[in-house]
């Protein structure tokens, strides 16, 4: 079947839009007949001349506004409204708003037949993989209200947790940015005056000093080549992650940083965990369920390890024992999960996973900022000393020599 772009109107004579699969036009334009919409003109493939889909597919919505829609949708659900007339009432309630202008859309896909996780995929700057991936899990077992009470449990805590750090964030980075400045000014503007005097007085200029006016040099010199290296740096990094080995090993890697790296591993178990459980608790067989977490968990070390998890499983051998042949698997995770496994109780069980890291990755934020801060200050103490001992060595020389 191939994607069409089509533009038609329905019983009030409203124009309506989007992309539905079919194996034709003719097939598509029954297809809408059936739903009371009547096709104007499609198109397969690109979009159509005139269409606003492009622009609405790249919409994005603040996470109060999402998490506000997987609340409502939880409990219009649980309450036995249809998934059409929730849309339709959501739509109306953030009328004027981006996520109005979505939930209108993915209304009137489901409204001829698409489903939800089909018509909110349409929307990835809105609906990430996690969440279509979930609404799917959810459609298939017939637990939508319990997939949407997850997804708002979860995307609350992601929000309070994004905002701690942000909070968090905001003195060191006043702090760098001071100490930035004071840095660039004693190497470009106070070094080299201090550079000339030492000229006109002919002294001989200590090996500290020396270096320092190198560096001072070199920033003055040479700033255009290090503005490239700085911009070039991360330009070439993210072309660089997009070759499967590499991107692998850099995540490898900086989960091996000390104190900053455990916390990296713990963000993606904890993702792998939580949307494991909420996978296997829809209905979703573990296989399955393995196979979508291999994109979910934003870590490509690892993906690749449950690439060969699924594999393990899927061959008989126990999950727990699959995960423990990886690294990046942490013993309370494995341990846990082989309870679960041996208890019946595996989706209680990762879920329980999830729960722990969710509890100690905000500590762990915490103790991570209580270490870096000290650090940031002594880096700048220390710079600022070292410049200002190259200047005072050369002072007391010609102290010496009066």
């Amino acid at each position: 079947m191939s994607a069409f772009h089509y533009r038609a109107y329905n019983a009030a004579g409203q124009t309506i839009s989007g992309v539905l699969e079919a194996d034709s036009v003719t097939t598509l334009e029954a297809r809408l007949r059936t739903a009371g919409v009547w096709l104007l003109e499609a198109k397969e493939g690109a979009a159509l001349a005139g269409s606003s889909d492009g622009q609405i597919s790249s919409l994005k919505v603040k996470r109060s506004e999402l998490i506000a829609f997987f609340v409502q949708m939880s409990l219009l659900l649980k309450a036995g409204i249809t998934l059409p007339n929730s849309l339709e009432r959501l739509a109306l309630d953030f009328e004027g708003s981006k996520l109005g202008t979505v939930l209108a859309g993915v209304r009137e896909q489901v409204a001829i037949g698409v489903p939800l996780n089909q018509a909110m995929a349409r929307y990835p700057k809105v609906y990430s993989r996690e969440i279509t991936a979930m609404v799917e899990a959810g459609e298939v077992s017939g637990k939508l209200p319990e997939v949407f009470e997850s997804l708002s449990t979860y995307y609350e805590w992601l929000d309070q947790l994004t905002g701690d750090i942000r909070q968090a964030l905001i003195y060191p980075l006043m702090v760098m940015g001071a100490a930035s400045a004071l840095v660039l000014l004693l190497f470009t503007f106070v070094v080299p005056r201090f550079v000339g005097l030492l000229t006109e007085l002919n002294l001989k200029v200590p090996m500290l000093t020396r270096i320092v006016m190198a560096i001072s040099d070199a920033l003055i010199g040479y700033w255009p080549v290090l503005l490239i290296v700085i911009v070039g740096v991360p330009i070439g990094l993210k072309i660089a992650l997009k070759v499967p080995a590499f991107a692998v090993a850099f995540d490898r890697a900086l989960m091996g940083i000390p104190i900053f790296g455990p916390l990296v591993g713990m963000f993606a178990l904890s993702r792998f965990s939580q949307n494991l459980a909420m996978l296997y608790r829809s209905g979703i067989t573990l296989l399955r369920g393995l196979e979508i977490c291999q994109q979910l968990v934003g870590n490509r070390a690892v993906e690749k390890a449950l690439v060969d998890v699924r594999r393990g499983v899927l061959e008989g051998t126990p999950m727990h024992k699959c995960l423990g042949q990886h690294d990046v698997f942490t013993p309370t995770l494995i341990t846990m999960i082989a309870t679960g496994e041996s208890s019946g109780s595996l989706d209680f069980a990762l879920q329980s996973v999830a729960d722990y890291y969710n509890k100690i990755i905000p500590r762990r934020i915490k103790i991570v900022f209580a270490v870096f801060d000290p650090l940031m200050m002594v880096s700048l103490i220390a710079v600022v000393g070292i410049v200002a001992l190259s200047v005072i060595l050369p002072i007391l020389q010609l102290w010496d020599v009066k």
